[in-house]
């Protein structure tokens, strides 16, 4: 079919292509995700065509304009005048932003969402969000759709054994040898020679001559950076990283897709529950795809992995590179249960495509995700409601709230989940059963799609072609 013969949609978008690995971990990046998978579903019905802000006129070429269709956050959305604009906001809080700052009347969003002709909402939970925030534009639940290939992912097998040629860094325990017995004289004092004599000299010295003398502002300088040379010595003791081009994935693997730059994604309580719950068993694996370009965020968890012992048979794997759609679907296969222990969702992709190529999830439920995951789909997280600011609010008051998760809660439906696919295979394939048939009734494109095309036929007329 000529492009010619469709009506021209006109879209906008956060302009980060990160569906191409671009700015990933970018205010706004999964924007580009839920976009191309809508654009999926629509180029055969309109002329899809990129729009800059301010231009109504999408192109110099003839054709019908039927409407602009933006994904954005309200607050950087850009109306174009003459033409039906359609917003596709993401939202994970329970209230919308109201009172505008920074002078920019977008930041009040009842105000912005209500000049639009529609909206499609990715879930209930946010459209409930703008119903009390006093949205009184027409809305349409219009789930994010997961690619096909999802559905078609293998049950997993016990005996699998799945490789990622991507670049990863692999951190295993090692034991840390006991420091040898210190030699005593017939005095019962230290043998010290050598270095440990020096040392100890040194020390003696200090505090008979020179420690009387030192401010107590240096005296403080000095302890803490004896405190993090300690720290250090014990960090490099323990979990060792290996780089490597590759990685074989097999036994029990819990997957988790995050930016650990993200407050919202709770990845700290992860690490340290899943080490010190399963980080002694030689047949678990806990896999960390993380998500940005920023090298201070792989930093962050290095460091927070080292911090932590690592048994002699835990394995970590950090997958630091984009991945394609292609090896997005082989880290599913690989997957046993996927873990989010995540504060807040607004759509929380990934969850919703491994529950769609059956990986059940340990996951809290709520926000968005309490629209399409249950106790039947996985082990639930317990969490509360605490205070919290919007992320884009520049003065960070406590104007809404997240999810504060209980820590022990989560060790537990870890330890539980590894037990489950031990002792409990069954149950385990009942769960993987019904994820996929959940996000198949739901998020299968065959079902969104014409609910989509319906809700902008609604607003912009139907295609006649």
């Amino acid at each position: 079919m000529r492009s010619g013969s469709r009506p021209i949609l006109l879209t906008s978008g956060t302009g980060c292509d990160a569906d191409r690995g671009a700015n990933l971990g970018q205010a706004g990046y999964s924007y580009a995700f839920v976009a191309r998978q809508f654009a999926r579903m629509l180029e055969a019905d309109f002329d899809l065509r990129p729009v800059a802000d301010g231009d109504s006129s999408g192109s110099s070429s003839p054709g019908t304009i039927a409407g602009h269709l933006s994904f954005r956050p309200p607050q950087d959305v850009e109306l174009l005048p003459g033409v039906k604009n359609v917003i596709v906001p993401a939202w994970e809080f329970p209230e919308i932003p109201r009172a505008p700052w920074m002078a920019d009347p977008r930041d009040d969003w009842a105000r912005t969402a209500n000049a639009c002709d529609l909206i499609l909402q990715l879930c209930e939970f946010t459209r409930d969000a703008f119903v009390r925030g006093g949205v009184t534009t027409p809305m349409a639940v219009v789930p994010v759709p997961v690619s096909p290939d999802y559905f078609g992912v293998a049950d997993w097998q016990a005996d699998q054994v799945v490789t990622l040629k991507t670049p990863a860094i692999v951190l295993s325990g090692k034991a840390i040898s006991p420091p040898a017995a210190t030699a005593s004289s017939g005095s019962g004092s230290p043998n010290r020679t050598g270095v440990g004599w020096g040392i100890a000299s040194a020390r003696s010295v200090y505090h008979r001559c020179v420690r009387p003398w030192v401010p107590w502002w240096i005296e403080r300088g000095l302890k803490a950076g004896l405190r993090e040379a300690r720290r250090q010595r014990r960090l490099s003791q323990g979990a060792r990283a290996l780089h490597v081009d590759s990685v074989t994935l097999s036994g029990v693997v819990f997957t988790s897709l995050f930016n650990p730059l993200d407050r919202r994604k709770n990845w700290e309580d992860l690490i340290s529950a899943w080490i010190l719950t399963l980080g002694q068993k030689s047949n678990a694996t806990l896999v960390l795809k993380l998500v940005g370009n920023d090298p201070s965020g792989l930093d962050e968890v290095l460091f927070w992995l080292k911090s932590l012992d690592l048994g002699p048979g835990g394995r970590v794997v950090v997958l630091t590179g984009f991945l394609s759609e292609e090896q997005m679907i082989d880290l599913a296969r690989a997957t046993t249960w996927y873990v989010t222990p995540t504060r807040a969702e607004g759509a929380c992709l990934p969850l919703m495509q491994w529950l769609a190529a059956g990986r059940p999830a340990v996951a809290t439920c709520h926000t968005a995700i309490q629209d399409y995951f249950s106790p039947a789909q996985g082990l639930v997280v317990e969490s509360h409601p605490e205070p919290c600011p919007w992320p884009h609010d520049p003065s960070q008051v406590l104007r809404t709230h997240w999810q504060r998760i209980v820590w022990s809660s989560l060790a537990q439906q870890l330890e539980r989940a590894y037990r489950m696919v031990v002792e409990d295979p069954v149950r385990y394939r009942d769960m993987s059963d019904e994820a996929r048939r959940v996000s198949r009734e739901r998020h299968h494109p065959d079902v969104v799609g014409p609910r989509l095309r319906k809700a902008l036929w609604d607003v912009v007329g139907r295609p006649s072609i």
